[in-house]
């Protein structure tokens, strides 16, 4: 009887014994399913040069009432950073990948960028513009006051940053020579499109918005939105597409910290202060008036409006890519931004 108890004890055991090594077995293959549905699912989210140019694409998708009619201008260059891809779940992380992609003509190219312009910019020295309508070349960021540090070095020339488009472009104006240029007569706003002064720029194609604004306006708003839409005021589509063009009346405006004026001709600079009516004595700006009148800074740095010249003195004005490689500088005129 004790045996009989005995085998049956020992057949027990083994069964356990056994049952045992089948869950151990089935654990140890469950784990090394698992790790090996991670790995799968590591490479199938792995970042490369081809997700994010993939990534980019349905961005450009997602976004069409962004970049629809950006899209439309041959040889503008658009680019889209990594940051904003990972922001919208299009890739899972940019550690080895950080930068933008380029696109031209429908063209995708992937250009690395470790220490980028636009995030070593001092924040404290600028302003978010509350008057951003969120297109590409709207200002998100605004540089205000008598002497903000707000300098750059570009190609050996010396600039100052107006601000920071939403595309995190920075649009810039010449700190140094003014220089003379054609302006179209006759009502032709696009005065740019057939320049043959022969001066050449670096900085890459951007928009510049050129349109009408009356005098008597003096909404910030308004003005804003009738340099860059047509309105019953235009003769054209009020903007330029090009390398270079002019301040523009929001941006002098916008400079100021406490702007007061009842109409675009009465910004004067004891009422609003600014680096950048200071720096724009005897110079035009981009925007018209009606019968051949332009608007001025005179030479006591008061906008005014002026007889269409044939010939006008400008300060040119860039847009610069911020995802440029950060070299040294602090924004200082003693030690401007410069990139590499």
């Amino acid at each position: 009887m004790n045996n009989k108890k005995f085998l049956i004890f020992r057949i027990v055991l083994i069964s356990l014994s056994l049952v045992f090594l089948v869950c151990i077995e089935y654990y140890q293959r469950k784990i090394i399913k698992e790790e090996q549905r991670k790995i799968i699912e590591e490479e199938k989210n792995k970042v490369t040069e081809n997700t994010i140019i993939d990534a980019s694409k349905l961005y450009i998708t997602n976004n069409q009432d962004y970049y629809s009619e950006l899209l439309k201008i041959n040889g503008l260059e658009i680019r889209i950073n990594t940051d904003e891809l990972v922001k919208s779940n299009l890739i899972n992380n940019n550690e080895e990948f950080e930068g933008y992609v380029k696109v031209v003509n429908d063209d995708f190219t992937f250009v690395p960028v470790q220490n980028k312009l636009i995030d070593r910019l001092d924040s404290k020295e600028f302003q978010s513009n509350s008057n951003n309508e969120k297109e590409a070349y709207d200002l998100k960021y605004i540089y205000k006051g008598e002497n903000p540090k707000n300098y750059i070095k570009y190609n050996d020339k010396l600039y100052r940053i107006i601000g920071v488009t939403n595309s995190n472009d920075l649009k810039i104006i010449s700190n140094e020579s003014t220089i003379e240029e054609n302006w179209g007569l006759s009502g032709e706003i696009n005065y740019l499109k057939n320049n043959n002064s022969g001066i050449t720029e670096e900085g890459y194609k951007g928009i510049f918005y050129v349109g009408y604004v009356r005098s008597e306006t003096s909404d910030i708003s308004l003005i804003m939105k009738n340099e860059k839409r047509n309105n019953t005021y235009t003769v054209v589509v009020p903007r330029y597409i090009g390398t270079y063009s002019y301040v523009n009346l929001s941006d002098i405006i916008n400079a100021s910290l406490d702007c007061k004026f009842n109409n675009v001709t009465g910004v004067k600079s004891d009422t609003c202060k600014s680096y950048l009516i200071n720096m724009l004595t005897n110079t035009y700006t981009s925007i018209p008036l009606e019968n051949d009148m332009v608007y001025k800074i005179d030479d006591k740095n008061n906008i005014i409006s002026s007889k269409l010249q044939k010939k006008i003195a400008i300060k040119k004005v860039i847009y610069i890519s911020g995802y440029n490689e950060f070299k040294s500088g602090n924004g200082t005129i003693e030690n401007p931004y410069e990139i590499k």
